[in-house]
């Protein structure tokens, strides 16, 4: 009997061992070629995320005395100038001059006035920590930690050349007051010359003023230790430091460089509208550097040394968010290197750093008595009478 095709199609079976061994070669291709995609796109993209960070850029706002401000200046573009990134935030530090009394006003009011101020600073060198007390007094939450010196430069006497030969070496800070009295100088062999007549400038960049009247209330107490509120608002204190502001004299526009280009041109001594006047060592260097004869004598009282200690003041709150706030702290960081450090001792100011050559009024001599730091409400006391008309 013939056999019939039932007319169906003939199947080919694919083993299934065979079918899993070419989808896994399938799966491995896929996987390889991905991630070889993927590796292409982060080589492409790092570059970019590094370039433009990933949170984009970051202004860091340094306000500093004016007379540190161009050594921090160049500080601040040297450290600009590493691209530095912090917490993803390419960072741009901006250090610019400010008055201190200014500065104090725009940080204890209610709000920060950006269109008076400029933008609310990361950090804030003043001259001295006179004024960083008078901050941690009336408004104590807008400090971040406790300020430190980044330099300093000790407060001298600038005075007429005749009058410091006769003085040097006797007079001492708590001497200043009996100073302001009439025929004061006849202690020096110059009975017909009348006072001393120390200036006592009270305008902008005159923390020296203020400093010399801490030295005379520390002399006066006397005390080695920091002097307290108690002490400052004691009988003797108080009237050392009333009768030393009690007429002062003024010339030009009053203020320190006034009074030592007044010392400097003194034609006849006996009768100098101006004979001393309490200034930083590195402010008179500034001015004197390039006289090739001493016109001023540089006098350091008996007594403990007072210092403008130029304290770098760390802010805080709402308008320093952490990037900033680090940010600043690692520019000082950076400022502190013995290679920064040199732009600012170069320029007068005593730290980690050589000091210029001596010149023929300034000789950057030892500091045999330094003298601490008063407590912040004592300085604030001082203060109050060194400024009474605006009073830190």
């Amino acid at each position: 009997m013939a056999k019939h095709n039932s007319g169906g199609r003939s199947r080919t079976y694919i083993s299934r061992p065979l079918l899993a061994f070419v989808l896994a070669i399938i799966l491995i291709a896929g996987i390889v070629t991905a991630w070889r995609q993927l590796g292409d796109r982060i080589d492409d993209e790092q570059p970019v995320a590094a370039g433009e960070c990933l949170e984009g850029p970051a202004k860091i706002s340094v306000l500093a005395d004016p007379a540190i401000a161009p050594g921090l200046q160049r500080i601040a573009q040297d450290y600009n100038n590493t691209e530095p990134v912090v917490r993803d935030h390419c960072i741009t530090v901006d250090v610019r001059p400010a008055d201190a009394r200014a500065t104090l006003e725009g940080l204890t009011a209610q709000k920060w006035d950006a269109q008076t101020y400029g933008d609310f600073p990361a950090a804030w060198v003043p001259e001295s920590s006179i004024w960083s007390a008078a901050l941690q007094t009336a408004k104590p939450d807008v400090l971040q930690g406790n300020p430190e010196s980044l330099v300093s430069s000790p407060v001298r006497l600038a005075m007429e050349p005749e009058i410091a030969k006769a003085a040097d070496g006797r007079i001492g800070w708590s001497d200043l007051p009996a100073q302001t009295r009439a025929n004061s100088l006849s202690a020096y062999g110059r009975s017909s010359w009348g006072s001393m007549r120390i200036a006592m400038p009270t305008g902008p960049q005159s923390a020296a003023t203020a400093l010399g009247a801490q030295a005379v209330a520390a002399a006066t107490v006397p005390t080695q230790k920091p002097l307290t509120l108690r002490q400052a608002q004691s009988p003797e204190v108080v009237a050392a430091l009333d009768q030393l502001m009690s007429a002062p004299p003024k010339v030009g526009d009053g203020s320190i460089d006034a009074a030592v280009d007044s010392i400097a041109g003194t034609g006849d001594p006996s009768d100098a509208p101006v004979r001393a006047v309490s200034v930083t060592e590195q402010h008179l260097y500034m001015l004197t550097k390039d006289d090739k004869t001493a016109r001023v004598a540089v006098v350091a009282p008996k007594g403990p040394t007072p210092s403008a200690d130029y304290p770098v003041v760390k802010l805080s709150g709402q308008l320093v968010p952490a990037h900033v706030s680090d940010a600043v702290s690692q520019f000082f960081t950076f400022a502190r290197k013995p290679a920064q450090m040199q732009i600012l001792t170069k320029a007068g100011f005593r730290g980690a750093g050589p000091l210029p050559a001596p010149t023929p009024t300034v000789t950057f001599g030892p500091i045999a008595d330094p003298m601490p730091l008063p407590e912040p409400a004592a300085a604030v006391a001082i203060s109050k009478v060194v400024y009474p008309a605006a009073a830190p």
